[in-house]
């Protein structure tokens, strides 16, 4: 009958010399997932002195050979008299005991405390209390963790509920998707020197790299909104500094060119060129608009807050060739432009004749043939929803009155204005 394995009895004792270390064996339990595992550890326990009383050291190993080396290390420098080597005097023992003391609730090694705070100081500077305390704000009411890919969903399905236009929810969509792609990580841990770096190493204009910062602004304040970022400080995209836009050259059509779209154009192509060129909205402006902010009576357009980019309402008057273009449209009612893309067919249309497309060609025509025509910046500040040092800077002395009378003296032609078929009746 074979003979039974003698069990093992525990501490199991390592010794050199006359100096000995204990290594103790527990067991413990741990869950993972919906499982519970249980796992060995392995104590090496040792007495050594301080130069004025012994100190029980404890250090924990998952393995035995590893907690055996240790004990064998530490026997062996106890029975040397390494332990020992180190003299304090009466105000350093104080001094130790003290920072142990600290120490001790944090399970934080003395040496590694140490190395820490001279690396913090080296960073913070003296302010080194007060920056710990300003990263605890900062990062202690973000408590739900969200990469920034599943934050730009959450964003652009929103604004589309919210009932935003087609156009900013593709600029949103074209700026968030690159930076997503770019930043694989939780939304808390990206700074603003990282968005910084990123947006250069796009090489857009400023202007450009400024509307794609809005982006990111706007998606960040979003965040914090759901609790993703922190509420009571400025987000990172908040710290990322303006391009300067010293602005470039601004595009404009001359009105023979304008006479040309006119008279070439599809139904919903003239009259997206009529009301552009000849009231300067802005693009998504254009597309909310609707046939009852036409008032043909009093001879304005509102583009109310809902309308305008600025969220203000501001009244822009009827000229009258404008009011020559829309005369077949009187009594119609609901969305003047049906089609969320009749922006992207008419520009499409002006190129396929021939005819280049400059950024906001139409409201940089409006804002130059209007201020040469009245020459009151202000004045034409409040139709556009823009201030009037941008209008003096951009728009002054583009043009004279004469072209400015020849913009504005665009008409339909008899015939054409004949082949108009308005795009939806009146009820």
């Amino acid at each position: 009958m074979p003979t039974s394995k003698k069990r093992k009895r525990w501490p199991e004792v390592v010794r050199a010399g006359s100096a000995q270390a204990l290594i103790y064996r527990t067991r413990e339990r741990k869950i993972v997932g919906r499982r519970r595992r249980s796992y060995e550890r392995f104590t090496v326990t040792f007495y050594r002195t301080d130069g004025v009383k012994q100190i029980r050291c404890r250090r924990s190993f998952s393995s035995l050979k590893d907690a055996r080396f240790e004990a064998g290390r530490a026997a062996t420098a106890i029975a040397n008299g390494e332990a020992d080597i180190l003299k304090l005097t009466s105000a350093d023992r104080a001094t130790y005991l003290r920072a142990m003391d600290a120490l001790r609730p944090l399970g934080i090694p003395l040496h590694v405390a140490m190395e820490e705070y001279v690396e913090a100081r080296r960073h913070a500077g003296a302010g080194l209390i007060a920056a710990a305390k300003e990263h605890g704000r900062r990062h202690a009411t973000a408590t739900i963790r969200k990469s920034i890919a599943e934050t730009v969903e959450e964003i652009l399905a929103a604004k589309k509920q919210d009932g935003m236009s087609v156009r900013y929810l593709q600029s949103l969509r074209s700026h968030l998707n690159r930076f997503a792609e770019h930043f694989r990580m939780n939304i808390a841990t990206v700074t603003a020197a990282q968005i910084e770096d990123w947006l250069r190493r796009t090489k857009r204009g400023p202007r450009t790299r400024n509307n794609i910062r809005l982006s990111i602004v706007t998606l960040f304040n979003f965040a914090k909104a759901r609790g993703y970022l922190p509420k009571i400080v400025a987000t990172e995209a908040d710290h990322v500094a303006k391009a300067k836009d010293r602005g470039g050259e601004i595009g404009i059509f001359t009105p023979a060119q304008l006479a040309d779209l006119l008279s070439a154009g599809d139904e919903e192509a003239k009259l997206y060129f009529a009301i552009g060129a000849f009231t300067g909205l802005r693009s998504a402006e254009l597309i909310r608009l609707e046939w009852e902010d036409v008032n043909f009576a009093r001879g304005y357009v509102q583009v109310g807050k809902a309308k305008s980019k600025t969220a203000t309402r501001r009244l822009v008057p009827i000229h009258p060739n404008l009011s020559q273009w829309l005369a077949p449209y009187r009594g119609l009612t609901g969305i003047i432009f049906p089609s969320e893309h009749a922006a992207d067919r008419a520009i499409a249309f002006a190129k396929r004749n021939g005819i280049d497309w400059p950024n906001n060609v139409l409201r940089h025509s409006y804002a130059t043939y209007r201020l040469a025509q009245c020459q009151d910046a202000a004045r034409v500040a409040l139709e556009m929803g823009n201030s009037p040092q941008m209008l003096f800077r951009n728009y002054r002395e583009l043009v004279d009155e004469k072209d400015a009378a020849d913009w504005f003296n665009v008409v339909p032609s008899e015939a054409a204005a004949k082949k108009i078929i308005p795009l939806r009746r009146a009820r």
